[in-house]
């Protein structure tokens, strides 16, 4: 029945969602945090003879965070950052990248609204 289609609907944008917000943690830590955070420090840690595990388990879990927050904000800059600061013209959103704006407001948006979106 309509009802159930409509629930179902819901149901699957919710999942969407939820999915989307999965895959932009992913990519975030695999692009951003792994090689442009740990990665480095890793090495130089490694260079400067400290090998121990939990050195670099606290380090690890310091840096994937510090790589999140900075791509975070990287998204939000670009879209609000004045061009004439950052240096460049954002169009995360125009070319539908999974940017964490898109994440946060397809956690929120009205149907209508997540149609304009989409």
């Amino acid at each position: 029945d309509g009802e159930g289609i409509d629930g179902d609907t819901e149901r699957v944008l919710c999942c969407f969602t939820l999915v989307l917000s999965f895959r932009y943690k992913a990519i975030v830590k695999y692009k951003t945090a792994y090689y442009s955070f740990y990665l480095p420090v890793a090495a130089g840690m490694y260079m400067a003879g400290i090998d121990g595990d939990d050195e670099h388990s606290s380090a690890k879990s310091i840096l994937l965070q510090m790589g999140e927050f900075f791509q975070i904000q990287d998204d939000y800059l670009d879209c609000y950052g004045d061009p004439e600061v950052t240096g460049k013209i954002g169009t995360d959103i125009e070319d539908n990248k999974c940017s964490w704006l898109v994440v946060q407001a397809l956690q929120r948006v009205s149907t209508e609204q997540r149609h304009i979106l989409e």
